[in-house]
């Protein structure tokens, strides 16, 4: 059950068991934000993709909390290379990302308020799905210190998202390493076998 209510500091929430939406005052514009993420998640949990339907009641049912919160003129928001339109899922233990976690931990998510937003490119692209992949990570404790194995596992949750609506999937993460794991999968028909592992496991399966 989703719901909106003010926190100890004047903020409004929005919460689905756990995951949380930090917002500003009512008055604010940013509470657009609060109901398209409040409509995100439940199109996500009712999209008829039983991984994506998961993935969601995963992070809910994480030990840790999340947070998601507007990319928003305050650069404390933007990504850490400067780009305010870049999403990205931060641990809110302030340890480097590097330290992994084999523990829960926090986490909060910025996303540009697009990625929210259903009539748009970013969300038919899986902005949304691939931070929530990080967000589970972190508030689970299976937080993987290897960037890259990170990425992969987002990357492969986001292409389940991208082949549910039909769009183009994606092939690399950012030009710095080939994101190939869903279509492999796909073409050996494990699919649901590797999302159980990363469901399960801080790692990402060994090519067969």
């Amino acid at each position: 059950m989703l719901y909106i209510k003010p926190d100890i500091f004047g903020l409004f929430r929005v919460t689905l068991v756990g995951v949380a939406v930090s917002l500003a005052p009512a008055h604010s514009s940013d509470l657009v934000f609060s109901h398209r993420v409040e409509a995100a998640l439940t199109a996500l949990q009712r999209s008829g993709d039983p991984i994506i339907s998961e993935l969601c009641i995963a992070v809910a049912q994480a030990p840790a909390d999340v947070s998601i919160r507007p990319i928003t003129d305050d650069r404390s928001t933007w990504h850490a290379d400067g780009d305010r339109t870049r999403a990205h899922t931060e641990p809110a233990d302030s340890r480097p990302k590097s330290a992994g976690r084999d523990k829960p931990a926090a986490a909060i998510v910025f996303l540009p308020p697009e990625a929210v937003d259903q009539r748009s490119s970013r969300w038919k692209d899986g902005t949304f799905v691939h931070e929530l992949v990080h967000a589970l990570d972190l508030s689970s404790g299976r937080y993987d210190r290897d960037v890259t194995v990170r990425e992969r596992r987002a990357v492969f949750m986001q292409n389940v998202w991208r082949a549910h609506l039909g769009h183009k999937l994606r092939a690399d993460y950012h030009g710095q390493f080939a994101t190939l794991d869903y279509q492999e999968a796909a073409r050996r028909g494990v699919v649901s076998e590797i999302a159980r592992y990363i469901f399960t496991r801080s790692d990402f399966p060994p090519p067969r």
